[in-house]
């Protein structure tokens, strides 16, 4: 197998390894032991197997650096295939834990994909000399080549030369293939002999058995053409993802599993009565929002504050990776510190973190995966006490006047406490040489002017003392490695507030930004997505 830069299967990597013959490029993996030094292995369980087998590597030594053992989950399918699925993989094999070894197909494995894959076999194509346009397709029905439709994407500069050299010397005069709707003549096609053979991902077939949205992946220079058979595609309800259960399912040990990740104790209490939220709460609501969330913290180092012992006990904030910290969450390098960052790119981090019990998330606003580069400014809003809601309101929309005014777009949202955020996205290209110290000037500028003209109102310094009656305009999120909670993060606060993201129609009197909860928040994303 050949993999990319981010660790995961690269079939088109795998064709162009396989072609030059560079095999220092493919990593062996194995799942399965047979036979070791003349015993034969076959009888005996799956699990027992796959034990004998990492022994045997583990006795081997790091030094087989080619050769890796592929790890296995005890964990109910359709939880791994959605989390397959949102990582991008082609799907998983499932197989029964206690089974012996039968070669081919049986009933104790079953293959489960994302989005349905095949081998064909290529009958012609068309295009030009340098440039393949789509292919003619089909697969064996006994000794026949039956038509089974076109592939028309998938095709770039690293694929096509190559693709068309072998194609260019199978040509023959007529096409290969028969059955319905099979092309048999135009000048737009090139026939060839029925040699090659494709790999394909599909959107499915039609009523009549043609692919639909076929794209290429590769060639399966490994497969003889006469090997490539039609497949009985699945029923509908066995292909399609399945719909999470209102409640996830207790596996051993106690946990539970959201979207492929274990939640040990899930039913820790992190909100005390009458909120009565527990750590797979926290989960679930992180798998619902997280589609949303995700654009808003992805390429950003994110610090996490972690409640082992719920929002009353002792409370840790953490920003750098952290030994045995899941590979879900992944890590990046910041200039002037040696210690990786924790940043959060995919829904299946943000469970892993509720799994250590990360409640709230605060995220740097730099331009995602550029952390020298701002990519917006946080205005927060924060009243001092006796002030009323209605006072925060007036204040959000004055500071929106003022950077409307100045060609700026804004959003508003919940802090998740008693403030508001007024969030401007910024728009910088490198010749602008915009960074983090005029980014901060600019926000304080805002700032001072809105407390030079109404100074009973407003205030910048963060004096305790001076706030009294008084909305602190705090700009000083605004600088390097400063950060903001993320729009719909919880927060650690009674009632499992969250920071929510409104509309600035929401924006006015009689907003309570206490209905905006765990409990709340998914529903309302569903009636209506603000800054969308």
């Amino acid at each position: 197998m050949a993999l990319d830069h981010n660790s995961a299967p690269d079939f088109s990597a795998l064709q162009a390894a396989l072609s030059e013959g560079r095999a220092s490029d493919l990593i062996y993996f194995v799942f399965d032991l047979l036979f070791e030094n003349g015993e034969d292995l076959r009888g005996l369980p799956l699990l027992e197997r796959k034990e004998r087998l990492a022994a045997l590597l583990a006795r081997k030594g790091p030094h087989h650096r080619q050769i890796k053992y592929v790890e296995h989950l005890l964990e109910p399918g359709d939880a791994v295939l959605k989390s397959a699925c949102n990582l991008q993989l082609e799907g998983i094999i499932s197989k029964r834990a206690d089974a012996p070894y039968r070669s081919g197909r049986t009933e104790t494995w079953m293959k489960s994909k994302c989005r349905a894959g095949h081998e064909v076999v290529i009958g012609g194509w068309s295009g030009s000399a340098s440039n393949l346009r789509s292919l003619v397709v089909g697969v064996y029905r006994g000794d026949h080549l039956v038509h089974t439709g076109r592939v028309g994407t998938g095709f770039n500069a690293r694929n096509t030369g190559g693709i068309l050299k072998q194609l260019n010397a199978l040509k023959t005069d007529k096409s290969p293939s028969g059955g319905k709707d099979a092309p048999r003549k135009g000048k737009d096609w090139t026939w060839v002999k029925p040699k090659l053979v494709a790999e394909i991902e599909f959107a499915g077939f039609t009523g009549d058995g043609m692919v639909r949205q076929a794209a290429f992946k590769g060639l399966r220079e490994d497969k003889p053409a006469g090997e490539v058979r039609a497949e009985t595609p699945a029923p509908p309800k066995q292909t399609e993802l399945p719909t999470p259960a209102p409640r996830s399912p207790r596996v051993k040990g106690g946990s539970e599993v959201v979207m492929g990740v274990a939640i040990s104790k899930p039913d820790k209490p992190l909100w005390p009565a009458p909120d009565n939220f527990t750590k797979l709460d926290l989960a679930r609501y992180l798998e619902k929002i997280g589609p949303w969330m995700l654009p808003h913290i992805r390429g950003r180092p994110c610090s996490i504050i972690r409640a082992p012992d719920g929002i009353e006990g002792e409370r840790f904030f953490q920003r750098h990776e952290m030994r045995g910290m899941s590979n879900l969450i992944s890590v990046t390098q910041v200039e002037g510190d040696r210690k990786p960052y924790i940043q959060i790119d995919r829904i299946e981090g943000l469970i892993a973190a509720a799994q250590i019990a990360a409640i709230e998330f605060h995220p740097w606003n730099n331009q995602p995966g550029k952390p020298p580069v701002p990519g917006r400014l946080v205005f927060d809003l924060d009243p001092a006490e006796g002030l009323t809601f209605s006072d925060v309101i007036a204040a959000a929309k004055e500071m929106k006047e003022r950077l409307e005014a100045l060609g700026l777009a804004t959003f508003c949202k919940t802090t998740g406490g008693k403030g508001l955020h007024v969030v401007t996205p910024l728009i910088v290209k490198d010749k602008d040489g915009l960074g983090w110290d005029e980014a901060k000037s600019f926000a304080q500028a805002v700032c001072a002017a809105m407390v030079q003209d109404s100074p009973g109102k407003y205030l910048i310094n963060m004096s305790k003392a001076k706030r009294v009656g008084k909305i602190f305009l705090d700009y000083l999120r605004n600088d390097r490695m400063s950060t903001a909670v993320a729009p719909l993060s919880p927060r650690m606060r009674p009632g499992a507030t969250v920071s929510m993201p409104l509309h600035w129609s929401q924006v006015r009197n009689g907003l309570d930004p206490k209905r905006f909860t765990m409990t709340t928040a998914p529903a309302l994303l569903a009636k209506g997505k603000p800054w969308m």
